[in-house]
């Protein structure tokens, strides 16, 4: 009787060990799943990631990202701001996805003392004497797209606002 106690006994041993282990395996693989999602979401979106889900996929490579801001917190962040080099039909494909107001502005006297005037790259008036300036309001509280574009359509500085 007592050679089968100590069979059942290891058996027993033997289970409860195997459990244990797959138990933790199990764990570990959750909570690395996890941790990979979590990370992921909370990783900051490139410049190019960013305009991808503002203009849709492009149809050129003739962007160039030259510096960006993403919105984080929407409250504390109001906007998302972009600077760069593109070609005209590109810009053309931008403007068409909003019905946006255009003008011509002159930039002498511009004050851009803003969000990221300690940054020192936002400057819109650094594109020319004279600018076009494409305005798209989504509502009545200021929300929507300003782009500041070069006259020949080259150079542009976006702010989107999503508050």
């Amino acid at each position: 009787m007592t050679k089968k106690n100590k069979k059942l006994k290891l058996t027993s041993l033997l289970l409860f060990f195997a459990f244990i282990g797959l138990t933790a395996w199990t764990g570990f693989k959750f909570v690395s799943k996890t941790y990979n999602k979590v990370t992921e979401t909370l990783r900051p979106r490139t410049g190019d990631e960013i305009y991808d889900a503002l203009f849709d996929k492009r149809k050129t490579d003739c962007i160039k990202i030259l510096n960006f801001q993403d919105q984080v917190v929407p409250k504390i962040d109001y906007a998302i701001w972009l600077h760069f080099e593109t070609c005209p039909d590109e810009l053309k494909r931008i403007l068409s996805l909003h019905d946006f107001k255009t003008e011509i502005v002159s930039t002498k006297g511009w004050n851009t003392d803003g969000p990221l005037a300690n940054e020192n790259w936002f400057k819109p008036e650094t594109l020319g004497d004279s600018i076009l300036v494409f305005t798209y309001n989504k509502d009545e509280y200021g929300n929507g797209q300003y782009i500041y574009s070069s006259i020949d359509s080259t150079k542009v500085f976006l702010k989107d606002i999503l508050d």
